[in-house]
C-alpha cells in the first residue's frame, strides 16, 4: 500500500492503485488518471451538522465538527466523471435534502441517474418520539456514464432490492458507515482486481471492504486524525490482521 500526503503530488505525477492519499480530494483528484476508475464510493459530508441535545438520551449529537458545515458537496462530480472509465459506477450517500442538487451536477457532467438507494439503520439516533418521525435511514444515488454497459452483480436469487439493512458503526468515526454494507455495494458494484475510489475516504471502511475483496483501491482524506486510523485499518488487511 502506498502512503502519501499533498506535498507528494507534484507536476506530472500519478496516483496508482493501491494508494492513501493525505490530502483534499479536489487535489489529489487531478492525479488519478482519466479513466482508469471502476467504482467510486462517495461518502461526502451531509452539511446537517448542529447542536441538539442527542447526548441526553444515551447517544452522540449531531454536531460532527467543522467539517460537515458549510462544506461543498458538488465540485469533486466533475472529477468523478473524468476518472471513472466509460462503464464505471459512481455512488454517493447524502441527506436527502440534497440529493436533487448532487443528481443536476452529475447530469452535467455525463452522468445517468440509474436508482435511489436506501440504507435503513437498526440503530437510529433518537429523537423526540412525541413531535418527529425518527430518521432510521439515509439515502445513496448510483449513476453511470451516459451509454454504459455497467457491472451489476446481482447477489439475490429474485430481485436486488436497493434496501440495505445494517446497523451503525461506531468507535472510529461520527459518520461511519459500516463494513457489512460497503461489503454489499462492493459486491454488486464491481469485479475482483476492480479499482475502487473513495474520494472521502473516513476511517477507511471502503478500503478494508476492498481488501478483503480483492478489489484494489484509492482513497483519500484531508484530515490526518482520520487518515491514520484508516490507514493503519487498511494496513492491518494488507497484512493479515483483523480489523
Amino acid at each position: 500500500m502506498n502512503i502519501l500526503s499533498k506535498d507528494d503530488l507534484i507536476k506530472d505525477f500519478e496516483i496508482e492503485p493501491n494508494t492513501l492519499v493525505n490530502d483534499d480530494c479536489l487535489n489529489a483528484m487531478k492525479f488519478i488518471p482519466d479513466n482508469s476508475i471502476s467504482l467510486v464510493l462517495a461518502d461526502p459530508p451531509y452539511n446537517i451538522a448542529r447542536d441538539n441535545n442527542f447526548a441526553t438520551m444515551g447517544r452522540a449529537g449531531i454536531d460532527f465538527g467543522e467539517w460537515d458545515k458549510n462544506a461543498d458537496i458538488l465540485s469533486y462530480i466533475k472529477e468523478c466523471s473524468r476518472v471513472l472509465n466509460k462503464n464505471g459506477s459512481f455512488v454517493v450517500f447524502n441527506d436527502w435534502k440534497n440529493l436533487g442538487d448532487i443528481a443536476r451536477e452529475a447530469d452535467a457532467h455525463g452522468f445517468d441517474t440509474k436508482d435511489m438507494l436506501r440504507l435503513e439503520k437498526t440503530n437510529p439516533m433518537p429523537r423526540n418520539r412525541d413531535r418527529r418521525y425518527i430518521t432510521d435511514y439515509e439515502c445513496a444515488v448510483w449513476f453511470v456514464k451516459k451509454g454504459a454497459k455497467w457491472t451489476f452483480n446481482r447477489q439475490n436469487e429474485t430481485y436486488q432490492r436497493p434496501k440495505f439493512v445494517h446497523s451503525i458503526d461506531k468507535g472510529f468515526h461520527p459518520t461511519q458507515k459500516s463494513l457489512g454494507l460497503m461489503t454489499e455495494l462492493i459486491l454488486i458494484h464491481s469485479n475482483e482486481g476492480d479499482i475502487i475510489l473513495d474520494p472521502f475516504m473516513g476511517s477507511g471502511t471502503t478500503g478494508v471492504a476492498c481488501k478483503n475483496l480483492n478489489r484494489k483501491f484509492i482513497g483519500v482524506e484531508r484530515d490526518l486524525e482520520y487518515f491514520n486510523i484508516a490507514k493503519e485499518r487498511i494496513m492491518g488487511i494488507a497484512n493479515g490482521a483483523l480489523s
